[in-house]
């Protein structure tokens, strides 16, 4: 009875070790990159995701506003594209001639993409009220 216990408890632990790796590698396709070159693909389709998103959330941000607004939020859009353009070259700039420095960019871009969809999104969720 004791041994059937214990074989049935390592089962189980050996089983949620193997569900949990299994997890962690199918979500972060970043595990999966071996060289420089794909590490940089990733951070360049990852850019494209979040890009794609960014203009599903402005489209529908548009929808509700009237022109006043567009016109304004057309001016913050294009002001933020600078910005966020100058601050990932900005933290570029110190990996320079290296081969990560793509990478860093790339990365740099999505990460400020994502915390723009999720300023459009509050502000999309202000106009569903």
């Amino acid at each position: 009875m004791i041994v059937k216990n214990r074989f049935n408890l390592n089962y189980m632990k050996n089983f949620f070790l193997y569900f949990s790796t299994i997890f962690l590698f199918g979500f972060s396709t970043n595990l999966l990159a071996q060289t420089q070159l794909e590490m940089n693909q990733i951070a360049i389709d990852n850019l494209k995701k979040a890009d794609n998103k960014l203009n599903q959330v402005y489209q529908n941000l548009m929808k509700k506003l009237d022109e006043k607004e567009k016109n304004l939020l057309i001016a913050a859009q294009k002001n933020w594209i600078k910005f966020r353009d100058s601050k990932c070259d900005f933290e570029k700039q110190q990996y320079d001639g290296g081969s990560i420095q793509p990478s860093i960019y790339y990365t740099c871009l999505a990460e400020c993409t994502e915390d723009r969809i999720k300023d459009l999104k509050r502000n999309l969720e202000d106009y569903n009220k």
